[in-house]
């Protein structure tokens, strides 16, 4: 009886949750999953409420996953700190779109939103875009280029 249980806590988790990053916020948080470079999730806040929560998992290359207060959230590791020159990001978190499912490497330097985007042929691509030329409008990848929408 022993040896069956051993098995059945090592799958505890659904199959979609194994592939999500690893950190803190799974102790609190429940209905984990990634979709299309997000990490969405149930988590609950302070009060013990439920709240649906969702993050760029691009946004915390260089940190931790937390539940802030119901809250998907960055923590930078100990020694570090998100959003320093060596991250992926300098300055405030690049802008959302739907250039995030199919596109690496995002930075947001200088002004400048810059990423490696996949191609049609499946090629990775490094574009560059100034955000405040789609203002209002979505951040798409356009084969393997960025481009307002």
């Amino acid at each position: 009886m022993l040896a069956l249980a051993a098995p059945m806590t090592c799958s505890a988790l659904p199959a979609a949750a194994q592939s999500v990053p690893m950190g803190s916020y799974l102790q609190s948080c429940q209905d984990v999953r990634e979709v299309a470079g997000w990490l969405k999730a149930t988590c609950r806040d302070n009060s013990g409420r439920w709240v649906e929560s969702t993050t760029a998992i691009a946004w915390c290359t260089s940190g931790e996953i937390v539940n802030d207060n119901g809250k998907l959230a960055c923590r930078p590791r100990a020694g570090g700190t998100v959003g320093s020159p060596g991250s992926s990001f300098s300055g405030d978190r690049p802008p959302m779109g739907t250039y995030m499912g199919t596109c690496r490497d995002i930075k947001l330097w200088g002004g400048w939103l810059k990423a490696t985007c996949q191609d049609s042929n499946g090629r990775w691509i490094e574009s560059s875009i100034s955000p405040g030329w789609c203002a209002g409008r979505d951040i798409a990848n356009a084969n393997g280029q960025l481009a307002c929408r």
